[in-house]
């Protein structure tokens, strides 16, 4: 799939989720703005993967400081039914980056490994994000 540059997500109407393609990057920034209910948390990352899937683009940046922290039945819904779906909307692989607080940094419970074909990492520092996003190039010579 080809990342289709002039796609660009608008940022969300809904005041809790700021979204934002960034084309020079080929990365989507997702900022949640306010704590959040169950409901609104769906819509939330519904809207991350039609701006995605918009874009083709499987690097996300999620800035999850805002949000506060997910109760057990939004963990399993985001963790069991809308994490394992990304694989096959997106190309891969699907890499999710978090960006949280030093008290969101140690999970209140288990969380449980990320499905198959996506990967996701939890970071305190946004630029050490960002590099662990920025797409891998190939070294000289062809090794990866």
């Amino acid at each position: 799939m080809n990342p289709n540059p002039a796609a660009r997500p608008q940022p969300a109407a809904d005041d809790f989720l700021h979204l934002a393609y960034r084309p020079d990057l080929h990365l989507l920034v997702g900022r949640w703005r306010r704590p959040v209910s169950g409901a609104e948390l769906r819509r939330g990352y519904r809207a991350l993967l039609a701006a995605a899937e918009a874009a083709a683009c499987p690097r996300w940046l999620v800035d999850v400081r805002g949000r506060g922290p997910l109760d057990a039945d939004a963990a399993r819904w985001l963790l069991g039914e809308f994490l394992p779906r990304l694989p096959a909307c997106l190309p891969g692989p699907v890499c999710l980056g978090y960006l949280v607080s030093p008290r969101q940094r140690a999970p209140a419970g288990p969380v449980g490994p990320a499905p198959a074909g996506t990967q996701v990492e939890f970071f305190e520092d946004e630029g050490a994000l960002n590099h662990w996003l920025a797409p891998r190039r190939a070294a000289p010579g062809g090794a990866a």
